[in-house]
Protein backbone atom coordinates (compact mmCIF):
# COMPACT_ATOMS: atom_id res chain seq x y z
CA UNK A 1 0.00 0.00 0.00
CA UNK A 2 1.26 3.37 -1.16
CA UNK A 3 1.12 6.00 1.92
CA UNK A 4 0.45 9.73 0.46
CA UNK A 5 2.82 12.07 1.98
CA UNK A 6 2.05 15.68 2.31
CA UNK A 7 2.40 17.54 -0.80
CA UNK A 8 2.48 21.59 -0.57
CA UNK A 9 1.66 23.10 -4.03
CA UNK A 10 3.98 26.43 -4.85
CA UNK A 11 2.02 28.26 -6.87
CA UNK A 12 5.51 29.81 -8.55
CA UNK A 13 7.86 27.30 -8.16
CA UNK A 14 11.00 28.86 -10.20
CA UNK A 15 13.04 31.00 -8.46
CA UNK A 16 15.62 32.56 -10.43
CA UNK A 17 19.61 32.44 -9.34
CA UNK A 18 18.78 36.23 -8.55
CA UNK A 19 16.46 34.96 -6.00
CA UNK A 20 18.41 32.51 -4.56
CA UNK A 21 20.82 35.01 -4.23
CA UNK A 22 18.80 37.76 -2.55
CA UNK A 23 17.22 35.59 0.21
CA UNK A 24 20.46 34.19 0.55
CA UNK A 25 22.04 37.36 1.62
CA UNK A 26 19.26 38.52 3.76
CA UNK A 27 19.51 35.38 5.42
CA UNK A 28 23.06 36.19 6.25
CA UNK A 29 21.94 39.72 7.50
CA UNK A 30 19.24 38.21 9.64
CA UNK A 31 21.25 35.95 11.30
CA UNK A 32 23.94 38.35 12.04
CA UNK A 33 21.52 40.86 13.75
CA UNK A 34 19.33 38.05 15.10
CA UNK A 35 22.39 36.37 17.50
CA UNK A 36 23.13 39.61 18.98
CA UNK A 37 19.41 40.29 20.00
CA UNK A 38 19.08 36.98 21.50
CA UNK A 39 22.11 37.67 23.68
CA UNK A 40 20.73 40.83 24.69
CA UNK A 41 17.53 39.10 25.71
CA UNK A 42 18.79 36.52 27.43
CA UNK A 43 21.57 38.77 29.54
CA UNK A 44 19.03 41.48 29.50
CA UNK A 45 15.72 40.31 28.94
CA UNK A 46 14.78 39.82 32.54
CA UNK A 47 16.66 42.69 34.16
CA UNK A 48 15.39 45.52 31.85
CA UNK A 49 11.90 45.15 31.03
CA UNK A 50 12.25 47.55 28.02
CA UNK A 51 14.76 44.78 26.78
CA UNK A 52 12.53 42.03 27.47
CA UNK A 53 9.09 43.16 25.86
CA UNK A 54 10.41 45.24 22.48
CA UNK A 55 13.67 42.53 21.46
CA UNK A 56 11.24 39.87 20.14
CA UNK A 57 9.34 42.97 18.36
CA UNK A 58 12.36 43.39 16.40
CA UNK A 59 13.00 40.10 15.87
CA UNK A 60 9.64 39.01 14.37
CA UNK A 61 9.78 42.59 11.60
CA UNK A 62 13.49 41.02 10.61
CA UNK A 63 12.05 37.76 10.18
CA UNK A 64 8.96 39.19 8.31
CA UNK A 65 11.62 41.44 5.88
CA UNK A 66 13.77 37.60 5.22
CA UNK A 67 10.78 36.06 4.43
CA UNK A 68 9.43 39.06 2.57
CA UNK A 69 6.09 39.41 3.86
CA UNK A 70 3.72 42.40 3.65
CA UNK A 71 1.49 43.06 6.15
CA UNK A 72 -1.36 45.98 5.18
CA UNK A 73 -3.44 47.02 8.30
CA UNK A 74 -7.55 47.84 7.85
CA UNK A 75 -9.24 49.98 10.54
CA UNK A 76 -7.72 51.65 13.67
CA UNK A 77 -5.09 49.63 14.62
CA UNK A 78 -3.69 52.93 16.74
CA UNK A 79 -6.21 52.54 18.57
CA UNK A 80 -5.46 48.62 19.74
CA UNK A 81 -2.48 50.25 21.49
CA UNK A 82 -4.63 50.73 24.76
CA UNK A 83 -5.67 47.09 24.56
CA UNK A 84 -4.60 44.73 26.99
CA UNK A 85 -5.87 41.44 25.49
CA UNK A 86 -5.86 40.23 21.54
CA UNK A 87 -7.86 37.71 20.18
CA UNK A 88 -7.36 36.60 17.00
CA UNK A 89 -8.01 33.67 14.66
CA UNK A 90 -4.96 31.19 14.07
CA UNK A 91 -3.99 29.23 10.63
CA UNK A 92 0.26 28.87 10.89
CA UNK A 93 3.05 29.42 13.23
CA UNK A 94 3.41 32.92 11.02
CA UNK A 95 0.65 34.39 12.79
CA UNK A 96 2.75 34.71 15.79
CA UNK A 97 5.61 37.10 14.12
CA UNK A 98 2.83 39.27 12.12
CA UNK A 99 1.52 39.92 15.46
CA UNK A 100 4.19 39.90 17.30
CA UNK A 101 5.86 42.73 15.02
CA UNK A 102 3.17 45.01 15.59
CA UNK A 103 3.37 45.07 19.56
CA UNK A 104 5.30 43.48 22.70
CA UNK A 105 2.57 41.01 22.57
CA UNK A 106 2.75 37.92 25.33
CA UNK A 107 1.05 34.99 23.14
CA UNK A 108 -0.35 31.86 25.34
CA UNK A 109 0.76 28.51 24.10
CA UNK A 110 0.45 25.00 24.94
CA UNK A 111 3.12 23.73 27.35
CA UNK A 112 4.45 21.40 24.79
CA UNK A 113 5.79 24.41 22.89
CA UNK A 114 8.47 24.99 25.03
CA UNK A 115 10.40 21.42 24.75
CA UNK A 116 10.43 21.99 20.86
CA UNK A 117 13.74 22.32 19.23
CA UNK A 118 14.50 26.02 18.16
CA UNK A 119 10.81 27.34 18.16
CA UNK A 120 10.75 26.24 22.48
CA UNK A 121 13.94 28.40 22.90
CA UNK A 122 12.26 30.77 21.03
CA UNK A 123 9.05 31.46 22.30
CA UNK A 124 10.96 31.26 25.71
CA UNK A 125 12.57 34.70 24.60
CA UNK A 126 9.29 36.15 23.62
CA UNK A 127 8.06 35.64 27.24
CA UNK A 128 5.58 33.13 25.67
CA UNK A 129 3.24 31.97 28.68
CA UNK A 130 2.81 28.30 28.58
CA UNK A 131 0.05 27.04 29.70
CA UNK A 132 -1.59 23.30 30.16
CA UNK A 133 -4.96 21.92 29.16
CA UNK A 134 -5.93 19.76 31.59
CA UNK A 135 -9.02 21.17 33.87
CA UNK A 136 -7.12 20.55 37.11
CA UNK A 137 -4.60 23.59 36.19
CA UNK A 138 -7.16 26.00 34.70
CA UNK A 139 -7.56 28.00 37.78
CA UNK A 140 -3.48 28.31 38.42
CA UNK A 141 -3.55 29.63 34.48
CA UNK A 142 -6.40 31.95 34.88
CA UNK A 143 -4.24 33.55 37.45
CA UNK A 144 -1.60 33.83 36.00
CA UNK A 145 -2.94 35.55 33.26
CA UNK A 146 -4.75 37.98 35.05
CA UNK A 147 -1.85 38.85 37.10
CA UNK A 148 0.31 39.79 34.04
CA UNK A 149 -2.78 41.47 32.45
CA UNK A 150 -3.24 43.91 35.85
CA UNK A 151 0.45 44.20 35.65
CA UNK A 152 0.18 46.17 31.98
CA UNK A 153 1.62 43.34 29.57
CA UNK A 154 -0.35 42.75 26.80
CA UNK A 155 -1.45 39.24 26.04
CA UNK A 156 -2.27 37.56 22.81
CA UNK A 157 -4.32 34.20 22.41
CA UNK A 158 -5.90 32.11 19.64
CA UNK A 159 -9.28 30.78 21.23
CA UNK A 160 -9.67 28.15 18.49
CA UNK A 161 -7.23 26.09 20.39
CA UNK A 162 -5.39 25.09 17.14
CA UNK A 163 -4.63 26.18 13.81
CA UNK A 164 -6.98 25.86 10.80
CA UNK A 165 -6.83 24.86 7.32
CA UNK A 166 -7.73 28.72 6.80
CA UNK A 167 -11.13 27.91 4.51
CA UNK A 168 -12.89 28.60 7.88
CA UNK A 169 -12.51 29.61 12.06
CA UNK A 170 -12.92 27.01 13.77
CA UNK A 171 -15.31 27.64 17.05
CA UNK A 172 -13.88 29.48 20.02
CA UNK A 173 -13.10 27.52 23.65
CA UNK A 174 -14.71 29.78 25.95
CA UNK A 175 -12.10 28.61 28.74
CA UNK A 176 -9.81 31.12 27.09
CA UNK A 177 -11.78 34.10 28.48
CA UNK A 178 -11.76 32.93 31.84
CA UNK A 179 -9.33 35.58 33.28
CA UNK A 180 -11.43 37.55 31.94
CA UNK A 181 -14.48 36.95 33.47
CA UNK A 182 -16.58 40.00 35.32
CA UNK A 183 -13.03 41.86 34.66
CA UNK A 184 -12.65 45.34 33.49
CA UNK A 185 -10.12 44.58 30.47
CA UNK A 186 -10.22 45.89 26.97
CA UNK A 187 -9.90 43.46 24.25
CA UNK A 188 -8.87 43.69 20.66
CA UNK A 189 -10.21 41.76 17.84
CA UNK A 190 -7.65 40.98 15.12
CA UNK A 191 -8.12 39.07 12.01
CA UNK A 192 -5.45 37.68 9.76
CA UNK A 193 -6.23 37.08 6.50
CA UNK A 194 -3.49 35.67 4.19
CA UNK A 195 -4.29 36.85 0.79
CA UNK A 196 -1.89 36.46 -1.63
CA UNK A 197 1.38 34.56 -2.11
CA UNK A 198 3.93 35.86 -4.98
CA UNK A 199 1.34 38.29 -6.26
CA UNK A 200 -1.37 35.46 -6.71
CA UNK A 201 -4.45 35.97 -4.93
CA UNK A 202 -4.71 32.85 -2.60
CA UNK A 203 -7.26 30.04 -3.16
CA UNK A 204 -8.70 27.60 -1.44
CA UNK A 205 -5.86 24.98 -2.68
CA UNK A 206 -3.48 27.50 -2.17
CA UNK A 207 -3.88 27.74 1.56
CA UNK A 208 -2.06 24.52 2.23
CA UNK A 209 1.09 26.33 1.14
CA UNK A 210 0.45 28.68 4.85
CA UNK A 211 -1.75 27.09 6.82
CA UNK A 212 -0.10 24.40 9.01
CA UNK A 213 -2.66 22.22 10.36
CA UNK A 214 -3.58 18.56 11.32
CA UNK A 215 -0.44 16.11 10.82
CA UNK A 216 1.58 18.54 8.46
CA UNK A 217 5.42 17.44 8.80
CA UNK A 218 7.08 21.27 9.50
CA UNK A 219 9.87 20.98 8.00
CA UNK A 220 8.73 20.92 5.02
CA UNK A 221 5.99 23.23 4.70
CA UNK A 222 8.99 25.37 6.20
CA UNK A 223 11.38 24.72 3.32
CA UNK A 224 8.38 25.23 0.81
CA UNK A 225 7.22 28.69 2.27
CA UNK A 226 11.39 30.29 2.07
CA UNK A 227 11.19 29.59 -1.83
CA UNK A 228 7.79 31.92 -1.81
CA UNK A 229 9.00 35.20 -3.58
CA UNK A 230 6.55 37.33 -0.83
CA UNK A 231 3.29 37.02 1.40
CA UNK A 232 0.89 39.08 1.43
CA UNK A 233 -1.33 39.40 4.72
CA UNK A 234 -4.01 41.88 5.56
CA UNK A 235 -4.59 42.59 9.47
CA UNK A 236 -8.23 43.79 10.43
CA UNK A 237 -8.50 45.49 13.68
CA UNK A 238 -12.52 45.80 14.58
CA UNK A 239 -13.74 47.68 17.49
CA UNK A 240 -12.44 46.89 20.70
CA UNK A 241 -14.64 45.28 23.17
CA UNK A 242 -14.19 45.58 27.22
CA UNK A 243 -14.89 42.14 29.16
CA UNK A 244 -17.23 43.96 32.12
CA UNK A 245 -20.18 44.53 29.44
CA UNK A 246 -20.27 41.02 28.98
CA UNK A 247 -22.21 38.73 31.43
CA UNK A 248 -19.91 35.75 31.23
CA UNK A 249 -17.08 34.56 29.52
CA UNK A 250 -19.50 32.27 26.94
CA UNK A 251 -21.56 35.22 26.31
CA UNK A 252 -18.22 37.13 25.67
CA UNK A 253 -16.42 34.31 23.49
CA UNK A 254 -19.34 33.98 21.37
CA UNK A 255 -19.70 37.66 20.36
CA UNK A 256 -15.36 37.20 19.64
CA UNK A 257 -16.27 34.20 17.54
CA UNK A 258 -19.15 35.61 15.40
CA UNK A 259 -17.55 39.00 14.98
CA UNK A 260 -14.04 37.00 13.64
CA UNK A 261 -16.00 34.26 11.55
CA UNK A 262 -17.79 37.32 9.95
CA UNK A 263 -15.12 39.21 9.01
CA UNK A 264 -12.99 36.37 8.17
CA UNK A 265 -15.38 35.02 5.63
CA UNK A 266 -16.23 38.43 4.13
CA UNK A 267 -12.64 39.28 3.53
CA UNK A 268 -12.03 35.36 2.10
CA UNK A 269 -14.90 35.98 -0.37
CA UNK A 270 -13.35 39.15 -1.50
CA UNK A 271 -9.51 37.68 -2.04
CA UNK A 272 -11.52 34.34 -4.11
CA UNK A 273 -13.16 37.14 -6.23
CA UNK A 274 -10.21 38.65 -7.10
Amino acid sequence: MTVKKNIYFNPINNLSYLDHFIFNLKLIVFVLFSFPLIFIALILGEIIPFFGKWLPVIFHKLLLWLLSINVEYEGNYQRAKDCNFFVSNHLSYLDIPILGSIFPLRFVAKSEVQFWPVFGFLSKLARTIFIKRKRSDSVIQKSKIFDLLSSGDKVCIFPEGTTSDGNRVLDFKSSSFSALENQNFLIQPVIICYSDLNGIPINRWLRPVIAWYGDMDLKPHILKLVTLRSIKIKLIFIDPVCSNHFASRKNLSNYLEEKIKFFYSSSFSKTLAR
